[in-house]
């Protein structure tokens, strides 16, 4: 009986000492995972604050653009109405002679 007694006694101080080997391995794990995560975490903020910026600076430019065609188009409208304005007069002076 009593080396039966030993031997449970030897096979359970073998599993405790497995089981705090695991326990050990997997705190470590954990203290890597975790780590690993506030990266990813930081990484994430950056990219969604650099995804901002860029929203930011498309929205900027599509004004840009925007605002320079209207000028393009003002310009081409003015340099339209001045031929016409003197067409007019052209013919206002034509009138005149005659």
């Amino acid at each position: 009986m009593d080396a039966k007694l030993t031997e449970l006694i030897i096979r359970l101080e073998t599993r405790t000492r497995q089981l705090l080997l695991q326990y050990s391995k997997s705190q470590e794990e954990k203290k890597e995972l975790l780590s690993r995560l506030k990266e990813r975490d930081a990484e994430i903020l950056s990219l969604k604050q650099k995804n901002e910026e860029l929203q930011e600076q498309y929205t900027h430019l599509k004004m840009a653009k925007y605002i320079d065609m209207a000028d393009d188009d003002v310009k081409d409208l003015r340099g339209r109405i001045r031929k016409m304005v003197r067409d007019v007069d052209r013919c206002i002076s034509m009138l005149k002679v005659e």
